[in-house]
């Protein structure tokens, strides 16, 4: 750590300095104001010992200018006619401490190895920020990527509501937490809901919150959601699975920011920035009356969509690096490499699954793969025939579009899961949906009595 100590007497500024470097710090001192500004534009130092009494410049504007442009120094003002007007005026204007002499040198370690300790702190957070914003970077080079990451980055440090829009996989999570990492709000708290994976009697409690009592299982009063997320960004992943009677609950709440706990009266205020996803058109719901179209222009503020893998395969590379590093370290395995001819299947594949199952298949072939360089040879069967793991499932046009929806969906898990072996957890990877939710869905089409065919 670097200290300049900035005091008109040279035995003071010689005591200091000879102190600190018997302990290991860097230190370095200037008679005048005028020469310890020069020094702390052309040298880096943490920590600035500021005399407020000097020849060229009052200390205490001194301290100013020092805040001014460069505001991650700290500073410690010392005096040898302090008082508690000097005192208060100098924290007020950004100094960490005030002493007075004659100086207690113990004092000053103290002082020292306190900043020391918060400078590595600060450090530290620095640090976890950067890996956490490089985990939820958007990977790619393509138009359609860079035209996203730019869209995030203007839009991020404003307080605007987004709906996130995208085909299941495309990464609409990723995005949403990357908005609120770049945001203001990126020191409060990030807080999501699944609307498709809480059960529909749930939803309102899991939102809004609960007074004991106000239901037979609520032994204890809960906070909702909404109320945990203020000051933040509450995210709403899959508001198009929202049932109508809770979207009208949403909209009162969006509306004014207040809202009561289920069975309570208090009204309660949260300040928080909205974030929506969905995979749905939520026009085309509103034609059907599953979305209501005032919820929907509230939350559209600005749209974003996540284009699909398959319109920027130029990605595909440069995702199956990424996902093939990560994979190496999360599972301490030796780091591996693909051939050219697999890069090319890859690239070719339209990837139904997008982003997420791209990752995924990255991960099984490495755990299963015998030699350092992965080719086509360890790749699922449906991979190597161009083809998608769930094929094409027709609806007859006599049904209605409703009927339609729900037949296609419920063929379209039917063969998720047979492509699976039956395998739940790996279905519901694959589809992107919560394990919760392809339970219920699987049991109210009665899929799981189509097993034995």
């Amino acid at each position: 750590m670097k200290v300049l100590v900035i005091d008109d007497e040279k035995n003071i500024c010689l005591a200091i300095q000879g102190i600190l470097e018997d302990e290991g710090y860097t230190c370095q001192y200037r008679l005048n104001f005028a020469d310890g500004f020069k020094a702390l534009k052309d040298e880096q130092f943490d920590v600035v010992f500021l005399d407020i009494w000097l020849p060229d410049k009052d200390g205490t504007e001194g301290l100013r200018d020092i805040k001014r442009y460069m505001s991650d120094v700290e500073v410690v003002m010392i005096s040898g006619h302090g008082n508690i007007e000097n005192a208060v005026d100098s924290i007020r204007w950004g100094a960490y401490d005030f002493l007075e002499k004659p100086l207690s040198m113990e004092r000053i370690l103290v002082i020292v190895k306190h900043l020391q300790d918060k400078l590595r702190l600060m450090q530290d957070l620095r640090d976890s920020r950067f890996n956490l914003l490089k985990r939820y970077d958007l990977i790619g080079n393509s138009h359609a990527i860079t035209s996203v990451r730019k869209k995030i980055e203007k839009i991020a440090p404003t307080n605007a509501w987004v709906l996130v829009t995208g085909e299941n996989g495309t990464g609409k999570e990723h995005v949403a937490r990357l908005i609120h990492m770049l945001s203001k709000r990126n020191d409060k708290p990030f807080v999501e809901i699944n609307c498709s994976a809480v059960p529909s009697e749930l939803v309102e409690s899991e939102l809004f919150g609960h007074e004991k009592g106000a239901f037979t299982n609520a032994v204890a009063k809960k906070l909702g959601r909404v109320e945990l997320a203020d000051g933040g960004t509450l995210f709403l992943d899959e508001i198009g699975d929202m049932e109508l009677s809770m979207q009208a609950k949403l909209l009162r709440v969006l509306e004014n920011s207040t809202f009561t706990r289920v069975g309570g009266t208090e009204v309660i205020t949260s300040d928080f920035r909205l974030i929506a996803a969905t995979n749905k058109d939520l026009e085309a719901e509103i034609s059907v009356n599953n979305f209501r179209e005032d919820l929907y222009y509230r939350i559209n503020v600005i749209p974003v969509e996540v284009p699909p893998l398959r319109v920027r395969r130029d990605d595909i590379p440069l995702l199956m690096n990424h996902f093939l590093e990560e994979a190496c370290s999360l599972n301490n395995l030796t780091l591996k490499q693909f051939s050219p001819e697999l890069v090319e299947l890859f690239c070719n594949y339209d990837w139904p699954g997008n982003v997420r199952q791209l990752k995924n298949v990255v991960e099984r072939m490495l755990v299963l793969a015998e030699k350092d360089t992965l080719d086509v040879a360890d790749v699922p069967e449906y991979l190597k025939k161009g083809g998608s793991v769930i094929e094409e499932v027709v609806i007859p046009m006599d049904n209605t579009l409703k009927d339609a929806r729900d037949e296609f969906e419920k063929q379209y898990i039917l063969k998720a899961l047979r492509a699976c072996g039956w395998n739940v957890r790996k279905a519901s990877q694959l589809l992107d949906i919560d394990r919760t939710y392809l339970h219920r869905k699987i049991k109210a089409y009665e899929i799981d009595k189509l097993r034995g065919e």
